[in-house]
């Protein structure tokens, strides 16, 4: 398999894991609006921060680590945003 084959495959896993990431945080989340826009929140702070950081890594591992790396803040932004939007009871709108 040549090397565009193996980055198309882990691009693809990489959206199934967002994928299925995405509807375990809803089912945590509920019917909230509230909730929904917390981690909405955190969501777009972490993906921010990871792209941020990955576009200032030095561009010799070739690799493309400012998408690596928002997934890994969009998991921290949902973690962080989970600490405050589980405070608010899960029927609250």
């Amino acid at each position: 398999m040549s090397h565009e084959g193996v980055t198309l495959l882990l691009r693809g896993l990489l959206v199934l894991f967002l994928i299925v990431a995405g509807a375990i945080v809803r089912t945590f989340i509920g019917p909230s609006r509230r909730r929904g826009y917390i981690m909405l929140g955190g969501m777009l702070a972490g993906m921010s921060v990871g792209a941020v950081i990955g576009y200032l890594l030095p561009s010799s591992l070739k690799l493309n680590e400012s998408a690596l790396l928002a997934v890994l803040g969009v998991m921290v932004g949902w973690s962080t945003a989970w600490l405050f939007a589980r405070r608010i009871p899960r029927t609250a709108n």
